[in-house]
């Protein structure tokens, strides 16, 4: 098989007739649009001004020569939006019908010499619009649920806003030439035999003609490139079985190292190679064994981590935002995250992307491409889904990174916040057609029906998956969960970011005063709502807790440091899993993936990660929360201390825990207790009661170290909400720079100690492995610096003092 890769000499025609060149394909009209200096980029204030480019037909057109026309062609495309007519000179040879999956034109009729190939992409709403569906479906089923389109560019729920319709080509465009022969797909299945001794290859291949002498050859190599197997088949060329003895196997980040392994197979006649066939693929066993809980390769497994959107609004071109996704990655590792939720209404991911979560460990829960909506049931949809669902489960199920297959987003519950005790269309989709594809196709695989789902109502806690929405909804049972798929809060990203969101007159109005009445109850300006989306101002965290602000800084503090407390209270408590009373009882929760990871425009909105990738201080507290080791505080009518333990090795030592005097700035009382946590648990450590009756100006402080004195996990809390605190407002920091890590000390408590780098100006690009976090006097705290910056001004302060120091940092 021949194939061409057709990337080069492309132009854009739009509604003036002017060409423009592309200069890198695959590029959606935005990306063109913006390389050209014609639009300014809608994501960095999270206002689109230019809504008229999806109401605009759009044309792609090249030129490109083969040597010999003749035989048999196919034209590949990877990836193009909705509502594309295929051209070969001038002659109609195909049209696209869904965004999810490929297109192939087989045996295309017109090739000639010199060619030319046109991509007529037509403004979708105008042929939504042409759809037409039976009265039984007339305002239940959206206009854009009419279609298979990305839904993002529908709605403003992920900014920017308005809505941007996004148009073009997103994935390459290939030339394939049917010579002798050539491999149509290529299907492979992994498995483990029943104690782990022996690992299963088999591929089944499907060929574009039959061949009666051909052959595979086959290589099996581990990560090191070392060579584990390798053979010939003659016999049966349309599946491969392949043995592996005692394979490594393939863990995700949070139990061990993730083993992977290479095939790469080659289809031959004599000596002639056909085609090649390649993939990265892991050995391993996960097994559903309750109500949402899983073991891996026989071992408990818990899920900490977050909901990955797509990583930009405007396109959906992987190469484009493959570097802000490999950063996306790096932050879910530091994060202590080993679990990302691949959304229903996100959009289509990179084989490389996938390849990247299995070598680095991250499980993924993947949704099927339904989100928040009715759907038609009419048979064109129902193809279609099934055909879309077939294509990804093939793509995909080789990756030992994929987790679960899922029905959809919030489609039950949906249907009950807007038509309560109707039926739900669409059901035919996720109920009927996804599990008999995953049936047919996984059947190893859990597939669950749709996010949330599996209680006694569509969000119920006590069974299956459910959505934290409790800002706006009281939910029996929300303190224990068996799982929570979803869990938000909104905030602003920091004040760098906001300034590149915002004018100054936008920031802090004139005369704006940061205090709720009756008659003004928004806890921000009214300006901040221009750059926000889906009502976040009623989806803050306890922000009441906070002081008023007197200027943006301190409402960003004050609504970050909400999202921050509300993330650790959930976080800690579920991974508790049970309450002080309930002794007795194994832990409730069997992960948290928390709504959202990353914000795909510069808005305010639930992410923790910004438009930047720049890190928000509810990213650190999500961080903390999820330490695979961990020791809390549980405050209630008593205070007690846990340790949660979801490493593979048992924990054990002392903990020192004090109380810390704000007023006094010295430790009033202190004890140390033993304590013992295997793998899998939570566990009382013991209460706080021996401290008897104290001030609320003090400080919980609590540090868990193991037998040899090395400090396993370090809590910090507090008794009383913050605005009802004294902190100190200056003190002394010293620092040293050592091996690339600043360490800090203080000889007075530091509430918040914010790092902030700076390099030639430069702001941004600057990670720290730990921000945002309260330090004791005499305690000495390390700090890795990542990020791109070898060397720069780095400012740190604690939020009350009046002034902090300045370190000139160099990595080396």
């Amino acid at each position: 098989m021949k194939r061409i890769l057709i990337r080069k000499e492309w132009k854009l025609q739009g509604p003036d007739e002017k060409e423009l060149e592309i200069k890198e394909m695959p590029s959606q009209v935005h990306d063109i649009l913006l390389d050209h200096q014609l639009i300014s980029n809608p994501n960095i204030t999270g206002i689109n001004q230019d809504q008229w480019i999806g109401e605009t037909q759009w044309c792609y057109r090249t030129e490109f020569e083969v040597e010999d026309s003749s035989g048999e062609w196919n034209l590949r495309f990877q990836g193009l939006d909705t509502f594309v007519d295929i051209y070969l000179n001038n002659e109609l040879a195909g049209e696209n019908k869904s965004v999810y999956m490929p297109l192939v034109i087989e045996k295309v009729p017109c090739m000639k010499k010199k060619n030319v190939l046109e991509l007529r992409v037509n403004p979708p709403r105008p042929e939504i619009e042409k759809i037409s569906l039976p009265e039984k479906y007339k305002d239940r089923v959206p206009e854009f649920c009419k279609a298979r389109v990305f839904r993002s560019g529908y709605h403003e729920f992920s900014g920017p806003k308005p809505d941007l319709i996004r148009m073009g080509v997103y994935g390459d465009i290939y030339l394939e030439k049917v010579e002798q022969d050539g491999i149509r797909e290529g299907v492979m299945d992994i498995s483990l035999g029943e104690n782990w001794e022996e690992g299963r290859v088999r591929v089944d291949f499907s060929y574009f003609h039959p061949q009666t002498d051909r052959m595979l050859e086959y290589r099996i190599t581990d990560m090191q490139g070392d060579l584990v197997c390798e053979g010939t088949e003659k016999a049966h060329t349309e599946y491969l079985e392949i043995t592996v003895p005692h394979p490594k196997l393939w863990w995700p980040r949070s139990h061990g190292e993730a083993n992977l392994y290479h095939l790469h197979v080659t289809e031959k006649v004599g000596e002639a190679v056909l085609d090649t066939y390649e993939r990265q693929f892991g050995f391993r066993r996960i097994e559903k064994k309750g109500d949402m809980e899983f073991t891996v390769n026989g071992r408990p497994l818990k899920f900490w981590g977050a909901n990955l959107a797509h990583a930009d609004t405007m396109t959906g071109c992987y190469g484009r935002v493959k570097e802000k996704l490999y950063g996306l990655l790096d932050l879910a590792e530091m994060g202590n995250f080993n679990c990302l939720r691949i959304w229903g209404e996100s959009e289509i991911l990179d084989d490389d992307f996938y390849n990247a979560c299995d070598r680095r460990g991250i499980l993924l829960w993947h949704d099927f491409y339904l989100g928040f909506h009715m759907y038609s049931e009419e048979e064109e949809m129902l193809s279609m889904c099934r055909r879309e669902a077939e294509y990804l489960v093939k793509r995909l199920k080789h990756h030992p990174s994929i987790l679960l297959w899922c029905g959809g987003n919030e489609m039950y519950w949906s249907r009950d916040m807007q038509y309560e005790g109707a039926y739900c269309f669409g059901e035919k989709i996720f109920c009927e057609i996804f599990p008999e594809v995953c049936r047919e196709l996984d059947a190893g695989r859990y597939y669950h029906i749709s996010s949330p789902s599996g209680g006694t109502f569509s969000n119920d806690p006590s069974g299956g998956d459910t959505h934290g929405y409790t800002h706006l909804w009281f939910v029996p049972g929300r303190e224990y969960p068996v799982f929570l798929s979803e869990n938000c809060r909104v905030s602003a990203p920091e004040l760098k970011t906001m300034k590149r969101m915002m004018v100054l007159e936008e920031l802090w109005p004139a005369g704006y005063q940061n205090i709720s009445t009756k008659r003004k109850p928004l806890a921000w300006p009214e300006t901040w709502n221009l750059h926000n989306t889906n009502d976040g101002a009623v989806k803050l965290g306890p922000v009441e807790h906070y002081y008023d602000a007197e200027n943006a800084e301190e409402l960003i503090y004050r609504i970050g440091m909400a999202h921050s407390e509300y993330i650790r209270r959930d976080v800690e408590r579920f991974r508790r899993g049970r309450s002080e009373t309930d002794a007795d009882r194994k832990r409730q929760t069997k992960g948290h993936l928390l709504w959202k990871f990353n914000n795909n425009s510069n808005i305010i909105s639930y992410g923790v990660v910004d438009y930047f990738n720049e890190p928000m201080r509810a990213y650190y507290a999500l961080k903390r929360a999820y330490e695979p080791f961990q020791i809390s505080f549980s405050i209630g009518n008593h205070i007690t201390l846990w340790a949660v333990n979801d490493t593979v090795g048992k924990k054990e030592g002392s903990v020192k825990v004090q109380l810390f005097s704000l007023t006094k700035n010295r430790v009033e009382r202190e004890m140390t207790m033993p304590f013992f946590c295997g793998p899998d648990e939570s566990v009382q450590v013991g209460d706080l009661d021996v401290f008897g009756q104290f001030k609320k100006d003090c400080v919980l402080a609590a540090c868990a170290v193991d037998e040899q004195g090395e400090v396993l996990a370090e809590s910090v809390d507090y008794v009383e909400m913050e605005r009802r605190l004294s902190f100190p407002d200056r003190g002394q920091l010293t620092y040293r720079v050592e091996a690339g890590m600043l360490v800090l000390e203080s000889d007075t408590f530091a509430r918040c100690v914010e790092l902030c780098g700076g390099e030639d100006g430069q702001e941004f690009g600057w990670l720290f492995e730990d921000n945002y976090f309260d330090l004791l006097p005499g305690v000495e705290k390390k700090i890795k610096v990542y990020g791109r910056h070898e060397k720069g001004i780095v400012q740190i302060k604690p939020y009350y003092w009046e002034k902090g120091i300045t370190v000139d940092y160099m990595k080396n």
